[in-house]
């Protein structure tokens, strides 16, 4: 497919060929000689096909099953949407690895780890696999599964595109398409953020002085998890922490919309407990590329097996970088909310 090129009703993404408006850069994976334009095309085709099996069902369709509790649903759409997703992937790419969210068994008692082991297992079957420019392709048929099968458009496919050729896995490529919205947002590794072919640029430096606080100033989304009751009563807690400090308080309960949502600067920030790899691993690289970070709850930066997460839009000004995740980071921690 050439740049630009059209499918029935969507252009896929033109790649700028270099990072020449200040997107973040790649840590440790200019060793990735992989073609991530069209590897790019292939997750956006995939994704948006599997939109399609989505829209028609939305809301029309029962549950199938459930994974940790009565509130982590499956439905058929789940099934058959990855199913489409991986078909179209290895039809392109057989070598590479492949980890869908309904691949893995998650009804037992520990739902976290056994996610965080099925990641581990396909990061080794991929980086054993004696090519070490493979790449593994991190898969949410449909993130946001309870507000799909309720009719609710905030669901979201989510693919991201992890890459081994550094020193330590990193995302280099992620589409997150919401089929209701018709936004197909796309990044890859130091070529940018876009939303339906075109470019979210990191905003100009602001030319007045940098805020000694933002928080007050600012949209939040609060992750509901829901895999544990620990994680629902910390999230309440954090509800309450925040509610008075804040300029409004979200619980979209999608993880990929809501960090896409951050990457278009619509939500200030998105905090979560006990994510999974499929839930963030097309949005750390969107995120970054708008111009955003991605932190652990200790102010680090996060990487692909982190489960814990403070992400953060693109500040208005350079001496801004830093300062709502570290707000946010107070605040959590002096109402005990780090810890589940």
């Amino acid at each position: 497919m050439a740049n630009g090129d059209k499918t029935n009703s969507f252009t896929y993404t033109c790649l700028e060929s270099i990072d020449s408006n200040g997107s973040s850069s790649s840590s440790n994976n200019n060793a990735c000689q992989r073609d991530l334009q069209q590897i790019l095309h292939t997750i956006e085709e995939a994704a948006y096909y599997a939109g399609e099996i989505a829209l028609s069902t939305a809301g029309k369709i029962a549950v199938k099953s459930t994974k940790a509790n009565t509130r982590d649903l499956v439905t058929e759409s789940d099934v058959e949407c990855q199913r489409l997703i991986k078909e179209i992937i290895l039809k392109e790419f057989p070598n590479d690895g492949f980890l869908g969210e309904e691949d893995i068994d998650l009804s037992g008692g520990d739902s976290s780890s056994a996610s965080s082991d099925a990641l581990k297992e396909a990061l080794g079957i991929t980086e054993e696999s004696g090519n070490e420019d493979r790449v593994l392709f991190v898969v949410d048929p449909i993130d946001g599964t309870t507000n799909f099968q309720a009719g609710l458009p905030i669901y979201a496919m989510s693919i991201g595109v992890v890459s081994l050729a550094g020193s330590t896995p990193e995302v280099v490529a992620g589409v997150i398409y919401n089929p209701t919205l018709g936004e197909m947002t796309s990044a890859v590794r130091g070529r940018g953020c876009y939303l339906n072919n075109k470019r979210i640029n990191p905003r100009p430096d602001s030319l007045q002085e940098p805020r000694q606080s933002i928080l007050s100033q600012s949209l939040i989304n609060v992750g509901f998890p829901v895999c544990k009751e620990s994680t629902l009563l910390v999230s309440s807690r954090a509800v309450t922490a925040l509610a008075t400090k804040v300029r409004g308080l979200r619980m979209v309960a999608c993880a990929s919309q809501t960090m896409a949502w951050v990457a278009h600067s619509k939500f200030s920030s998105y905090f979560s407990w006990d994510l999974n790899a499929w839930d963030v691993a097309a949005g750390m690289v969107i995120v970054e590329e708008s111009g955003g970070s991605v932190s652990n709850f200790d102010g680090t930066k996060a990487d692909i097996s982190s489960r814990d997460m403070i992400i953060t839009c693109c500040p208005e000004s350079t001496g801004e970088e830093g300062l709502l995740r570290d707000e946010l980071i107070h605040v959590l921690r002096d109402n005990d909310c780090l810890l589940y």
